[in-house]
């Protein structure tokens, strides 16, 4: 404000002397306006005068027509020279230049309207097909990230929106081709197996217990979509009744189903059914073939002489594949994608905007097309030389006139005199009026300035700048004409600051999307290493404003202690199943010697049983090993799994590398249930056989190891036998049988078919046994057991009703006596 208070003072006394000397100026400009009006009334009152004044009119006229000329022609060369045509033209040239002009004009139009414009829409459009792919790109890496499977898209979203309502889980209701892969070492038939499978594999597995509702949802709902599904009702197949041989080229061979699927034999059963192609290496073998073969280039031949090829480039690339149920190659392939996607947008939208400057340099250039058509219409408007002889001319006359008459040269000359010096005022009486308006602008200027200043103090209040001021000492002593370039100055300064500011923070906003974009999708080698956290995190968000979430999620990790509960969980829980594993191979350990003991115990009883009368004869159970390929397999897998102490304790991490190198693959190999139902019944691994010894000798007499060799009678009594003595086992053959234990058994219509000697064998076998026996058989067949038994249950039919007689055995023996005498 005080710099201002010091200029305004300063003005005013400028404004005061420069109105003292236009007052001035204004007096001797009337004093000569005088004279001059005398001068030209005495030159115009002689002849020859007027001549040269009408000369002098016209040589006026003729100036501003050349002026007006010659600008015309300027502006007219400065156009020409931006199009490359020839300047300053005579008539022909300028006619040449214009249709020249024209037919420029209107191919730029063409150029614009069909060329540049059409490239233009034309990378618009595939930026925009760009952004949509990166989006459905994105979409289905989010999708696929929450989810373990290849599948996305509205199909996963249905079988999502089915699993809601009807309460079931994926595992329950699994898209087909979640069941299976193709092998790792088969990749180089991946793109034809996925295209012969990919409709199939799109297919959901409905069991019977979900069925109805999801029957109910399906016709229920506009699905927005389309969903193919299987009704499960278990699995009925016929595999042992016809030949499942596969060819060492069938497609079959290349798939691997997944651990533990609960539609395991169904889905193998419908694979064989509809999948069962010959995967051929060469169109001969192809061309041999009657039907389902299919090329590694993906020909495919179906029944009924169908024949496919599909090349589309949008169907062949990885993220296409829905067979599998891990979806990191997917991701990763779909993740590579992206960032080529993202490449070629930014080279799309690089073309974009050349297109577009390309696009506005041809509007310019044919802009000074239609200038120089349509301003420029004839030679007259620039020819200004034309005026330049005429002029000459005029003035060679003017001349001429002047020399012939000396009074008119000397008044013309005192005109020409006081002209000049009325020019001279008219300068300095502009030249002061341009000071004046300048100092009255400049007061004007200053008074706003004080009051703006003034404002701006009084909404500020008091300020403490001691800090300002020490930071810059060059603005203390600063002059008013200088004060706008000193703030400039810092101002740049400060603009320049905070430029560098942005960056800053534009860089790291950078880098924090980076970051973000790799801690949610981190790469394969180090979901590998560690635990896969995609799922965990998919919910936070990926703008950098949210920063404080991530901050917040590291901090709970913190607090959590996350990785060390993890390694002590890990610790535990490897130590304890490395415990487990050993408790497991002593139950089967055990579980075998109970079968021996067991064989053992029921042998030194069957001693005493006579099998044969004639010689004596009796029966020995044996049981020898014999391992097939998937119980060696177990074995050795169990085997490697028993820890070797000393080993495992020589490295830091031994017991992590044993339980991820030994531990785990028996895990899950276990995981196939049928596999784990086979292997763990200890009564599979055994072989069993018959031997029959002579009572006398012990010599062996027959071995007994099936049942074709025998005939009825010798069947039926090698079966009570060898039933008798486990029965009898299970109810403790350890007794003496004579006390009070019980120990009952039923025979129901044992007599019908067998003859009376195998039925006494029968009798006489329990007996041997102590076993406490129930006969059901008919009348006509009681004297086989009479002699043997104590007490008749006797059913006699009466019409509809049914009459029972218990009575001791005498009494019915007196009875049928009776009945036989009468």
């Amino acid at each position: 404000m005080d710099l201002c208070d010091k200029e305004l003072v300063c003005c005013k006394s400028d404004l005061r002397k420069l109105e003292d000397r236009l007052k001035e100026l204004k007096v001797q400009k009337g004093e000569l306006e005088q004279e001059q009006m005398r001068l030209t009334v005495a030159i115009e009152k002689d002849e020859v005068g007027q001549q040269i004044h009408e000369i002098e009119k016209e040589i006026n006229q003729r100036v501003r027509i050349r002026d007006n000329r010659k600008a015309k022609a300027e502006e007219y060369d400065k156009l020409a020279k931006l199009v490359k045509m020839e300047q300053s033209p005579d008539v022909e040239v300028f006619e040449i230049n214009r249709a020249t002009a024209k037919r420029e004009k209107d191919a730029l139009q063409v150029t614009i309207d069909r060329q540049l414009m059409e490239e233009k829409r034309q990378a618009q459009n595939r930026q925009d097909e760009i952004s949509s792919n990166i989006e459905e790109r994105m979409a289905t890496i989010r999708y696929l990230q929450q989810h373990k499977n290849n599948i996305s898209g509205r199909v996963a979203e249905i079988r999502d929106e089915i699993l809601e309502a009807v309460g079931a889980t994926t595992e329950e209701i699994p898209f087909i081709g979640e069941l299976i892969c193709v092998k790792d070492d088969e990749r180089d038939w991946e793109y034809s197996i996925e295209r012969i499978l990919h409709n199939f594999a799109l297919r959901l597995v409905v069991p019977e217990k979900y069925y109805k509702q999801v029957n109910e949802y399906v016709n229920g709902h506009n699905l927005r979509g389309r969903i193919v599904y299987q009704r499960y009702q278990g699995a009925e197949t016929i595999r042992e009744f016809e030949d499942r041989t596969l060819k060492a080229d069938s497609l079959l061979r290349k798939l691997e189903y997944k651990p533990m699927c609960l539609y395991l034999d169904w889905l193998e059963d419908r694979l064989f059914a509809e999948f069962n192609y010959s995967c051929v290496d060469s169109l001969a073998d192809f061309n041999h073939l009657q039907e389902k073969a299919v090329t590694k280039e993906g020909l495919i031949k179906a029944r009924g002489g169908k024949h496919e090829k599909d090349d589309r480039p949008e169907i062949r690339g990885k993220e296409h594949y829905v067979l599998g149920w891990d979806n990191k190659e997917k991701i990763a392939v779909l993740q590579a994608e992206v960032r080529q996607l993202q490449q070629e947008e930014k080279m799309t939208a690089a073309k974009v905007r050349k297109l577009e400057e390309d696009i506005k340099n041809a509007q310019k250039k044919r802009e000074t097309y239609l200038t120089l058509f349509s301003k420029y219409d004839k030679f007259d408007d620039i020819d200004w030389q034309s005026c330049v002889l005429v002029i000459q001319q005029k003035q060679e006359q003017k001349r001429q006139l002047e020399e012939a008459n000396n009074r008119v040269k000397i008044l013309q000359e005192q005109l020409a005199g006081v002209r000049k010096e009325i020019g001279l005022l008219d300068d300095e009486n502009n030249e002061a009026i341009k000071k004046k308006t300048l100092s009255e602008n400049r007061e004007n200027k200053l008074k706003e300035r004080r009051n703006e200043s003034n404002s701006a103090l009084a909404q500020i209040g008091v300020v403490d700048t001691d800090t300002f001021e020490s930071q810059h000492t060059d603005l203390l002593n600063v002059a008013l004409e200088d004060l706008n370039g000193k703030r400039d100055t810092l101002q740049h300064e400060i603009d320049l600051a905070l430029q560098k500011q942005r960056e800053t923070k534009s860089r790291k906003n950078s880098d924090l999307k980076n970051l973000i974009y790799r801690f949610k999708n981190p790469a394969e080698e180090i979901t590998m290493k560690y635990h896969d956290w995609r799922s965990d995190v998919s919910r936070l968000p990926e703008a950098v404003e949210f920063m404080g979430e991530y901050q917040a999620y590291y901090q709970r990790l913190l607090d959590e202690d996350l990785p060390g509960f993890e390694s002590r969980f890990n610790k535990y829980l490897q130590e304890n199943i490395i415990n487990k594993v050993s408790a497991f191979n002593v139950f089967f350990q055990n579980w075998c010697q109970s079968i021996t003991k067991t064989i053992d115990q029921l042998n030194s009883y069957l001693i005493g049983i006579d099998f044969k009368d004639a010689p004596k004869t009796y029966i020995q159970l044996v049981a020898t090993k014999r391992l097939n390929v998937d119980v060696k397999e177990f074995q050795n897998l169990l085997s490697s799994a028993i820890p070797n102490i000393h080993e495992m304790n020589s490295t830091i991490d031994g017991s992590k590398i044993h339980f991820e190198q030994h531990i785990e693959p028996l895990m899950s190999r276990l995981q196939v249930e049928s596999w784990r139902k086979s292997v763990m019944d200890v009564r599979g691994w055994y072989t069993y056989k018959s031997e029959e010894f002579y009572q006398d000798d012990g010599q062996k007499r027959n071995t007994y190891e099936a049942m074709g060799q025998l005939s009825g009678g010798e069947k039926a009594q090698l079966t009570y036998t060898i039933l008798g003595s486990a029965i009898a086992y299970q109810f403790g053959l350890t007794k003496s049988g004579l006390d009070s234990s019980f120990r009952f058994i039923a025979i129901d219509e044992a007599f019908r078919a067998q003859d009376e000697d195998k039925a006494r064998y029968l009798i006489s076998l329990c007996k041997q046994l102590h076993l406490q026996l129930l006969v059901v058989t008919p009348s006509d067949n009681i004297h086989i057991v009479e002699n043997d038994i104590s007490y008749v249950h006797y059913v006699e039919r009466k019409g509809n009703c049914s009459v029972l007689y218990n009575m001791p055995i005498s009494e019915f023996k007196a009875e049928r006596e009776r009945s036989m005498e009468v």
